[in-house]
């Protein structure tokens, strides 16, 4: 698959992980990211199947990555930003 010249990883490779894998590694609450879906404020990309939301650890992941100030964040459960 491919998308404006980048490539995209199809489904079944990507990480997926539910609301508290992503409290885990951000630290944001799940009240948060609940809260942020619902009035539309898209920090992390997610995905609704049914009744469930999981959301692509390796996307989550890379926008911590891109909006590190400084070296000031840590990254948890996962090795430190470079």
């Amino acid at each position: 698959m491919k998308k404006l010249g980048s490539t995209i990883e199809p489904f079944s490779q990507r990480r997926f992980g539910s609301e508290s894998d992503v409290e885990r590694i951000t630290g944001f609450s799940r009240r948060t990211l609940q809260k942020d879906r619902l009035l539309k404020r898209y920090r992390f990309p997610w995905y609704k199947v049914g009744r469930k939301v999981p959301y692509d650890l390796e996307e989550v992941e890379a926008i911590i990555r891109r909006t590190v100030q400084g070296g000031a964040f840590i990254l948890r459960g996962s090795e430190a930003p470079r």
